[in-house]
């Protein structure tokens, strides 16, 4: 039995609903590991090349899932417990040091003093406040940063295990991701009305846009990890290398990112009274290693995702602010694909006004 033209405009109109009621549930429920398949999809794309090296090699698309995430995971893990191991050591090796050498000042309380004094003196006669006022401003500051890191500690091992969780979370989706790719990648292309060809560049735009950012990462922790051995070497820090792998690590935070490294290392210096140096390395790091940030990337964005350097530019800001760590990938392929999507509709507006118009055919009589 034939169905009439309002049965299925009305079981078309029932599907859609159903279809999205589903699709806003489903949405519901990935919710809170919205970050962690986004992440998996970035790692997806832009590990899908050696996934299909190694594929061909063992000849098992699970097994070479499962290897590329193992390898994945000793990425993510080996070096910051490299790391942590390296700045517990040169922690306590700097705590020995200290107490050894100050202890004819009378230990710690005095050698801080004895630090202080000068700088205090310095700032008092330039902007006519007292030492003692300045000390008590000191103290607040550090009282109000000693209840900050406090509350950061109590809250420690919640973040561990959300942590912990987010990392389980996305290697298992990296794992399917990779291992039925081309799967979902087809699915979704059946699904969307829109041409072959036109499916296939969303597609090429995307996975240039994840490989350049990808290489932008890379390329900003070498540069930032490079400036700043030689800015630690020349200051005179010990364990030149863990300092570099450290700033090389940070560079991928948001905002503050390799600062976080090299200001310690002014501290640092501060501490053992080198204050030269310490000016040395707070130049050295505010005019180069941070400042290779806004200019190694997008210098290789620019170069494989045909975008200009100012949009690059609000691209990663903007999307870091909207999405954090994510947002560096997140953000340039929105805008890539913007811009993609926007020529397309110019492409297809060009055919549609170049193609002649159907001619009406003349009634019969």
């Amino acid at each position: 039995m034939t169905e009439s033209p309002r049965t299925k405009r009305l079981s078309l109109l029932f599907l859609v609903l159903l279809t999205a009621i589903v699709l806003y549930l489903g949405s519901i429920i990935a919710r809170p590991f919205l970050m962690s398949i986004v992440t998996a999809t970035v790692l997806a794309i832009a590990l899908y090349p050696l996934f299909v090296r190694v594929r061909c090699r063992i000849r098992n698309g699970s097994g070479a899932a499962l290897l590329v995430t193992l390898l994945v995971l000793f990425a993510l893990l080996v070096p910051p417990v490299l790391l942590v191991n390296g700045v517990v050591h040169e922690i306590t090796a700097l705590h020995g040091w200290l107490n050894e050498l100050q202890i004819p000042k009378g230990g710690w309380t005095e050698y801080i003093t004895e630090l202080v004094d000068r700088p205090l003196g310095w700032a008092a006669e330039k902007t006519g406040a007292s030492e003692q006022q300045l000390k008590q401003a000191a103290l607040d500051r550090l009282r109000n940063v000693a209840a900050t890191l406090g509350e950061w500690a109590k809250s420690l091992p919640g973040n561990i295990g959300e942590t912990i969780v987010n990392l389980a979370t996305t290697l298992l989706t990296l794992f399917f991701l990779l291992r039925d790719g081309e799967g979902i990648r087809d699915g979704i292309g059946a699904l969307l009305p829109i041409e072959p060809r036109r499916y296939q560049e969303l597609v090429a735009t995307i996975s240039a846009s994840v490989t350049a950012n990808v290489y932008g990462v890379l390329a900003v922790a070498a540069a930032q990890g490079a400036l700043g051995a030689i800015g630690y070497a020349i200051a005179g820090l010990p364990s030149v290398m863990l300092w570099s792998i450290a700033t090389a690590a940070f560079s991928v935070v948001p905002v503050v990112g390799a600062s976080c490294v090299w200001v310690v290392a002014c501290c640092y210096l501060l501490a053992m009274g080198r204050w030269g140096m310490a000016i040395f390395m707070f130049a050295w790091g505010a005019g180069l290693i941070s400042t290779a940030d806004n200019i190694v990337r997008p210098l290789v964005l620019s170069d494989r995702v045909k975008l200009n350097t100012l949009l690059i530019f609000f691209a990663l800001l903007g999307g870091v602010k909207a999405f954090g760590v994510v947002g560096l990938f997140v953000g340039p392929i929105i805008v890539s694909l913007a811009m993609v999507l926007l020529k397309m509709l110019g492409e297809e507006r060009a055919e549609w006004e170049s193609s002649p118009e159907t001619p009406e055919l003349p009634e019969r009589h």
